[in-house]
């Protein structure tokens, strides 16, 4: 192999891996709108509720 083809060979590797992470972070996002709204917000530290106006988030 020369320079140029293992140039093209990572430059293809690594948008090919980028690729692959972005849609790996589509698929979980979807994956979570697929969850009921009282579930998919309590997996972080702090669970908000959603009926909760902006005066009692402070």
């Amino acid at each position: 192999m020369n320079i140029k083809t293992r140039r093209y060979l990572a430059i293809l590797i690594t948008c090919a891996f980028t690729l692959g992470l972005y849609g790996a972070a589509a698929w979980r996002v979807e994956q979570l709108r697929d969850l009921p709204r009282e579930y998919s917000s309590c997996y972080f530290e702090r669970c908000v509720p959603h009926n909760a106006t902006l005066n009692a988030l402070r």
